[in-house]
């Protein structure tokens, strides 16, 4: 969405009546109203436009920050941005923060100055133009001029003078319709999102827009309809097949309609790249003879060594054997590929991810930490970058929680996110760097999603993972592992609901079950599993609890963060 004060005045125009005669308008005119019509503010009938109940509430919303905060955007430059993606971000950000601004100094002083924000709270008009984001049905309409544009910016995250070349109305024609986003804070950057980089990718890869793509098209793609329209950009080949630029652009279809919501993560650590390099070639791949070869290469620390093999193997990138050795999955031999292959943050991968959205861009923090580490260069992610956000995207997770994890997960509230700086104020100084290690371990598992603009707000699957973790004892070492993730999906599938409370049953005729459901692991290891679920009481003999059963929800949730992406395999 994008409305300048040029946009404002139009929005004026279009409520009094004042664009009758068709034929008096303008160029720029007509440019503004399609700037207007693509971000579903106005609509054309007949050779004449209205406002949508969207475009009605943007411009009695913005009139009333106008008037109650004593502004006259009139004076004001024609080009400055009253609502853009920045703005519509930042809205979000604080939506989730239950209204609150001042968190964020940044994020505080762009309201306050548009008139949507007074004493670190947003107002209600600012709420409306949410609202009004919300629910505007947005156009898609890609000319073949705009089409060039496209082809010659990086798809993202890259910084701004990338754009210097491209005309400004091309990139209120990408913006208006959530093709393409800003960051925040400072919006130093910008991004294709994941309508505007698969576009992006179908023009790299050979499509040939000689006509407009427009929401028909997408349609049409969608319902497998076999056009001339189609085959003459390139999205179908002769035989009515997808081409590889169509496969692209019905994946940026199917992303108009149904966005991507989720943000996955991953975060690996130098032990953890460590451990995994050492499962991969280590003659003994048990526990033990693991930490023997690390230690003959000084590498020393059992507590790292077991949580190491705990992560990789939530993460999907190792796996037991019934044997009680490890050995390497297909992504972790991806991984071992990479020549650059070195600690990477959650927030570096969250930098590529989340441009995958509708129009959450990413912060300008997270991509200068991933330009840092090799995820993003060149305005382009690298192919380290590529690997770690498709590794994010399709695993499914098997949260790790170590006791510090569990104590920052209980500190964040299920009502509301809270910034960083919140979270650290509860401990000493000498903790911080462990909290902030914590809280990207807890991005990366999926229990705890980071907002641009630094807040941090439980997911469905935290909120439901931190009910299950409120009966846990102090002095657990690690409250959740893998292994105590596959007894109680193992303990799930041979029980049954109680219909007394929310527990599971199992029956004594089925315990010899358990082990057949658990042929990863080895009797002694799920013997070890199940004396820490009862410790932690997810389990009473071989009953699921409550605090079991909503472990296992937590765990249900967490495919949601599995995202349907035809990945983009061009680098700069």
């Amino acid at each position: 969405m994008i409305v300048t004060v040029k946009h404002f005045k139009m929005l004026a125009r279009l409520e009094k009546g004042g664009l009758e005669k068709i034929e008096e308008l303008t160029p720029d005119d007509l440019e503004t109203l399609l700037h207007l019509r693509l971000a579903g503010l106005i609509t054309e009938e007949e050779e004449s436009f209205a406002l949508t109940r969207s475009g009605l509430l943007i411009l009695e919303s913005l009139r009333m920050a106008e008037e109650a905060g004593g502004l006259n955007f009139d004076e004001l430059y024609e080009g400055y941005r009253l609502v853009g993606s920045r703005i519509i971000a930042m809205l979000q950000v604080c939506d989730k923060a239950q209204g609150r601004t001042a968190f964020n100094p940044e994020i505080d002083k762009e309201l306050v100055e548009r008139g949507l924000a007074k004493e670190g709270r947003l107002l209600p008009w600012a709420e409306a133009i949410l609202e009004a984001y919300k629910t505007a049905t947005v156009e898609f309409f890609v000319t073949p001029a705009l089409a060039q544009s496209i082809l010659a910016l990086p798809v993202g995250p890259a910084r701004k003078s990338f754009l210097e070349p491209i005309p400004e109305e091309h990139i209120y024609q990408l913006e208006a319709p959530r093709l393409l986003t800003f960051t925040i804070p400072d919006g130093e950057f910008f991004a294709f999102t994941g309508v505007g980089s698969q576009l992006w990718a179908a023009l790299r890869t050979g499509l040939v827009p000689e006509v407009s793509i427009s929401v028909t098209t997408l349609r049409d793609l969608i319902n497998g309809k076999r056009t001339e329209a189609l085959e003459k950009i390139g999205a179908l080949d002769p035989q009515g097949e997808l081409t590889v630029p169509g496969k692209h652009l019905l994946m940026a279809a199917k992303l108009f309609f149904a966005p991507i919501q989720v943000n996955p993560s991953l975060d690996l650590s130098g032990w953890n790249i460590s451990v995994l390099r050492a499962v991969n070639v280590a003659p003994d791949k048990t526990s033990e003879g693991l930490e023997e070869f690390l230690a003959s290469q000084d590498i020393r620390d059992s507590f790292r060594l077991k949580q190491s093999l705990y992560r990789l193997e939530g993460f999907r990138l190792i796996e037991s054997t019934p044997e009680g050795t490890y050995q390497i999955t297909p992504y972790g031999a991806e991984l071992l590929k990479l020549e650059d292959l070195a600690p990477v943050y959650a927030q570096a991968v969250m930098a590529v991810t989340v441009t995958r959205t509708e129009n959450m861009p990413p912060d300008d923090a997270w991509i200068k930490k991933a330009e840092e580490q090799g995820v993003i260069g060149n305005g382009f992610p690298t192919q380290k970058g590529r690997l770690f956000a498709e590794i994010a995207s399709n695993i499914e997770r098997l949260p790790v929680i170590t006791k510090e994890e569990m104590l920052v997960l209980r500190g964040i509230p299920l009502w509301r996110g809270v910034s960083e700086e919140e979270i650290l104020d509860f401990y000493p100084e000498d903790k911080h760097p462990s909290v902030l290690h914590a809280l990207r371990k807890l991005l990366a598992s999926g229990l705890v999603d980071l907002l641009p603009g630094g807040l941090y707000v439980l997911t469905p699957a935290g909120e439901k993972i931190k009910q299950g973790l409120s009966a846990v004892p102090g002095g657990v070492d690690f409250p959740l592992t893998p292994h105590v993730w596959y007894v109680l999906l193992a303990l799930r599938e041979i029980g049954r609901f109680s219909p007394q409370g929310r527990k599971i049953r199992v029956r004594k005729e089925d315990y010899d079950k358990l082990e057949e459901k658990i042929a990863n692991l080895s009797p002694e290891a799920i013997g070890t599993a199940l004396e820490i679920a009862r410790l932690c009481r997810y389990i009473s003999g071989l009953d699921v609890l409550e605090t079991g059963v909503n472990l296992l929800e937590g765990l249900d949730l967490l495919k949601n963060l599995k995202t349907n992406w035809e990945e983009i395999r061009i680098y700069a």
